[in-house]
């Protein structure tokens, strides 16, 4: 049971942020990054796992960061999870 609403709600989630990704201008690649950069990889892991160099990598979350109007990547991971963990009462 919880494996499917596990998938419904990550299906639902991913096309919520994506959409917000593309209202932010982000190329393909820029997303691509972004998603790794929320699941909390370094730059040297994303650089190696998109076979590219690091310099690169940087460079683009630079560009991630601006195209967003965020200053980094916890802010850019706020942004998404802010209002899905508010606090238990």
């Amino acid at each position: 049971k919880w494996e499917l609403a596990h998938a419904t709600l990550s299906k639902g989630l991913v096309e919520e942020i994506d959409a917000q990704l593309n209202e932010w201008g982000l190329s393909g690649s820029e997303k691509d990054i972004t998603f790794l950069i929320m699941k909390g990889l370094s730059f040297k892991e994303i650089a190696n796992i998109r076979t590219t160099n690091e310099h690169t990598v940087r460079q683009q979350a630079a560009t991630i960061y601006r195209k967003s109007g965020l200053e980094g990547r916890s802010q850019l991971t706020a942004f998404f999870l802010e209002d899905l963990l508010s606090p238990r009462s």
